[in-house]
């Protein structure tokens, strides 16, 4: 079995998504960016896009209008300023 992380998406309004995954996609006002489980730990700025949560063999898609994630080695947590259901 492929190494987890849990996955977090928080809105102004609620919890929006609490899961796991084994890959994430998104785009940080530097540029896409792509993380695995046991990633070294960073804070960026996330520009509006469709984050991708890859969870065996499924890929979840969400609107993110812009915020924060905090990555670390076993979970990512993303306050989003908005966050809808692509």
């Amino acid at each position: 079995m492929a190494d987890k992380f849990e996955v977090k998406i928080i809105s102004p309004e609620q919890l929006f998504y609490e899961g796991t995954g084994t890959f994430v996609e998104f785009t940080t006002v530097e540029g896409r960016m792509g993380v695995y489980p046991n990633h070294i730990p960073l804070t960026t700025v996330l520009a509006p896009c469709v984050m991708k949560v890859h969870d065996s063999g499924e890929v979840k898609k969400i609107e993110i209008s812009g915020g924060f994630a905090e990555i670390l080695k076993d979970r990512i947590t993303v306050l989003a300023e908005s966050a809808n259901w692509k």
